[in-house]
């Protein structure tokens, strides 16, 4: 009596098909054990789960690192932009640069130069009629010329224009510009009046009193930085050098660096031409504990959120090990036909792989077309007074998808690995016995 075989339903499937794409069995094995149905439908159901569970964490990754990413880059920019890129200050002790124009022509024959401008800063309190008991102020003193080349304030005027700054010298009543939020404190449009209290003494015939001038507020200034928009007001250099006693001097001189990523370089060679005569720093070395905040918290939420896909591995482990008990017979057969224990295992690591691209392909098209509609309708609203800025920002980044990505594919094919060593370990005959 003749004794044959019953060939397993996916074997036969092999043996028809003309042709295996790709030259192997083990990935067209490996694609009709995931593709077909099952009698266990709970396996499938835990498949399903794997691949939901990768998709989840490769978005949930993308969404958290578009965030991180976009609260940085946001920061730096709206520092940057209202601010220069290096700032070369007076001598400690000194009132000022006096010879100012001498050191802007020698950092102008430095490489990288975009544009200088002389600055006059000041703390003080400032009053309005509206609003007796005043505000605290940072008063910078400009060359609307000049600034407009170092700084972007100029495009970030809502009322007035940085050219409505340039008053004649000898004008009564010089003119100053407020940050919005600076201005709403006050109870002031353009075209009010303004005093401006500086903490430098004046003497009296009665005695000594602070510095104070009246102003006619010409503009209001949103530089989309809250800290700015409610403390720094803009006038002319002369109007801030009459009202704190100043000769033709500056506190300090702006430059503007032709390539933001070159500042540090930058600041570099301009401390090398102005040796230790004056001191030299930029946004970036002054900010440094801030954005070193910000990269770290970057590194925390890529490691927190990255447990999400260590989790969906998981998954991966138990469908593959549910997958190698439902396909004992499967196994068995094939190995007494001769195929080997690494082609065992490659059959069961393909199933791992494809899980786990379909599941990040998934999760890259659900992460960015979030994080998309998240900036751009700005659905995440922030107080500014708090956080800044106005509203949550999403930018998303080429090398951190890629680096995403990469990271979940990896993470599902190291989860293959023992599943699949444990079937290509399944003795055949110990395999057919039972079945």
């Amino acid at each position: 009596m003749s004794f044959t075989p019953v060939q397993p339903p996916a074997l036969a499937q092999v043996h028809r098909a003309p042709h295996v794409p790709w030259g192997r069995y083990e990935l067209l094995l490996a694609l009709r054990y995931l593709t077909t149905r099952r009698k266990q439908a709970f396996v499938t159901i835990i498949t399903t789960i794997s691949v939901l569970g990768v998709a989840v964490g490769v978005a949930a990754l993308i969404i958290g690192l578009s965030l991180a990413t976009g609260i940085h880059q946001e920061i730096q920019a709206r520092i940057l932009g209202a601010n220069a890129h290096v700032t070369i200050f007076a001598e400690p002790g000194a009132d000022g640069i006096r010879d100012y124009h001498a050191v802007q022509d020698r950092l102008a024959s430095i490489p990288g130069v975009a544009a200088t401008a002389p600055v006059v800063f000041e703390r003080g309190l400032i009053t309005s009629e509206s609003n007796s008991s005043g505000a605290p102020v940072f008063l910078k003193g400009i060359d609307p010329g000049q600034e407009r080349r170092v700084t972007d304030v100029a495009g970030r005027f809502t009322r007035g224009s940085l050219d409505d700054l340039a008053a004649e010298p000898q004008a009564a009543v010089q003119p100053i510009a407020l940050g919005k939020d600076l201005a709403r404190s006050l109870g002031v449009e353009p075209g009010d009046l303004v005093r401006l209290l500086v903490p430098r003494a004046r003497l009296s015939p009665w005695d000594l009193r602070p510095r104070s001038k009246v102003f006619a507020v010409a503009g209001v200034v949103d530089s989309g930085f809250y800290d700015y928009d409610a403390t720094w007001a803009w006038t002319t250099l002369a109007g801030a050098r009459n009202l704190l006693g100043m000769g033709d001097e500056a506190s300090v001189i702006e430059v503007r660096a032709a390539d933001v990523a070159q500042v540090p370089r930058l600041r570099e060679l301009v401390r090398e031409e102005l040796g230790a005569e004056l001191p030299v720093t930029d946004m970036m070395e002054m900010n440094r504990s801030f954005f070193a905040a910000l990269r770290t918290e970057k590194l925390l939420t890529f490691l927190v959120i990255g447990l999400v896909v260590i989790v969906a591995a998981l998954n991966i482990v138990s469908t593959l090990i549910l997958m190698v008990m439902e396909k004992v017979r499967d196994i068995g057969t094939l190995v007494s036909m001769g195929a080997t224990a690494r082609g065992i295992m490659m059959v069961f690591m393909a199933q791992g792989v494809m899980i786990g691209l379909v599941g990040t392909a998934l999760g890259c098209t659900l992460g960015l077309a979030l994080a998309w509609a998240l900036d751009a309708w700005k659905l995440i609203p922030l107080p500014a007074d708090v956080y800044f800025i106005p509203y949550v920002p999403f930018r998303v980044r080429a090398l951190d998808v890629t680096l995403i990505a990469g990271t979940a594919l990896a993470v599902s094919f190291l989860a293959t690995l023992y599943p699949a060593w444990k079937a290509s370990r399944l003795d055949p005959v110990e395999a057919l016995r039972y079945e």
